[in-house]
């Protein structure tokens, strides 16, 4: 099944299918075939964490083709193949980070194109029930790394706490707290911009000291 993740169809990994260890292999020996079954399997996670730093458009363009070229470029030096999803990630924060200390980053970006519509997990069927664009918005306004942990357990559910943890780049042991942390956070934010236009808000300070903890 196709799925359209921040503009960029990408496809799920069908139960079954070959082995990514076996993608890298083969795309190794020069198999067209496998390098697209890497980047139909991988290209959302890239696209997750490079939107996730925020970049101008054009940067996160970059970024995003940044990685998969330093992939194909040591392709066969990869230590473990079957991991290729995490340095892949890995890869990704480092070229965002390293875009934002050489100051390519010109203005905030809110991630336009971010579509959540996967309805597999309890958070992203009630998010996704609060409206599309609702929850950009409030994605927006949350900081890194909680951004990023609520954007692959909404999109990649299946990856499990160990994989999403290290794409994230947190720590395992955190990530029970940063995953209750960001969606608390969206869950306050999609009810603020719910309330009517012109009423007075009243600060919720007892909720404003959750989203801390």
């Amino acid at each position: 099944m196709l799925r359209v993740y921040l503009g960029v169809c990408v496809g799920d990994q069908p139960e079954g299918t070959t082995s990514t260890g076996a993608l890298v292999r083969r795309a190794v020996d020069g198999d067209a075939a496998a390098w697209d079954g890497l980047l139909a399997r991988y290209s959302a996670l890239v696209w997750a964490v490079v939107h996730s730093y925020r970049l101008p458009p054009h940067d996160a363009q970059d970024a995003a083709q940044t990685v998969w070229c330093a992939l194909a470029e040591r392709l066969s030096r990869l230590r473990d193949p079957e991991r290729v999803g995490a340095w892949l990630a890995a890869a990704a924060h480092n070229e965002c980070r390293r875009q934002l200390r050489t100051g390519r980053r010109t203005a905030p970006y809110a991630p336009e194109t971010l579509d959540l519509t996967d309805h597999r997990s309890p958070e992203s069927v009630h998010l996704a029930g609060e409206g599309v664009r609702a929850v950009r918005r409030a994605l927006d306004g949350i900081g890194l790394p909680d951004r990023l942990v609520a954007m692959l357990y909404l999109d990649y559910p299946e990856l499990g706490p160990d994989r999403i943890a290290e794409m994230a780049g947190v720590a395992r042991a955190e990530l029970a707290a940063i995953r209750r942390r960001a969606f608390r956070r969206l869950r306050r934010l999609l009810r603020e911009q719910t309330e009517p236009v012109g009423r007075h808000r009243v600060p919720d300070r007892a909720a404003q000291r959750r989203d801390r903890r």
